[in-house]
């Protein structure tokens, strides 16, 4: 997953935590955005599941779904059945239980580190956002978001389906050069308490450790 991914993974759950009802008259993609950046402010943890699909151009679809923990600031956590990602601001983990291996690293604050805090409020000189219009998702009706990147890079564009009723993320696309990519997220908690020793990671016995540091 990579940390774009993450990034556009993280600004949709985000958003979903809010049960806030805005006037839809006139609604602008920035204003969107706004309320997102406002929710965050307000929040110390939260906690959701999420489902994912990857479809790469000469191969079949790939699905997957996990859990997904933040805590202010850096920290953060993402577990699926093939990969859990950790970092506690300090240190990061990601480890493979096919592969058997856990990578160690410091945690970077560079141009391409995922961080909730850095991306939600330099995410709108990152990104063009347009409303390109609206649909039915699911019975429910949706606003269609759609984000271009400023400059090129591995995002080549997304959309994010937004609830008309409560602004709830539904869904969000992203597309690369490489493949696209669906999120749907679901069962949002917010404040949960969660403790500081869920966003470290013990590497299981006989796993190979890499430590990058």
């Amino acid at each position: 997953m990579k940390n774009i991914s993450l990034f556009l993974l993280i600004l949709a759950f985000l958003a979903s935590l809010s049960g806030k009802v805005y006037s839809q008259d006139e609604i602008t993609a920035q204003e969107i955005i706004q309320n997102v950046q406002n929710v965050y402010k307000d929040i110390t943890d939260a906690k959701a599941s999420f489902s994912q699909t990857v479809k790469y151009s000469k191969s079949k679809a790939q699905t997957s779904s996990g859990t997904l923990y933040i805590k202010k600031e850096n920290k953060y956590r993402i577990e699926t059945g093939t990969q859990t990602i950790v970092t506690d601001g300090t240190t990061s983990w990601s480890y493979s239980p096919k592969k058997k291996q856990v990578i160690i690293d410091n945690y970077k604050e560079t141009g391409n580190t995922f961080s909730p805090n850095k991306y939600l409020f330099q995410y709108p000189e990152n990104f063009y956002s347009d409303l390109e219009g609206s649909e039915n998702l699911g019975g429910k009706e949706v606003y269609v978001l759609k984000l271009r990147p400023r400059e090129s890079g591995y995002v080549k564009s997304a959309k994010l389906w937004v609830d008309k009723s409560d602004w709830i993320i539904k869904k969000i696309y992203i597309v690369t050069d490489e493949s696209t990519t669906t999120y749907i997220l679901k069962n949002v908690q917010l404040d949960v308490g969660l403790s500081n020793s869920k966003f470290t990671f013990t590497p299981p016995e006989g796993v190979e450790v890499i430590d990058m540091r």
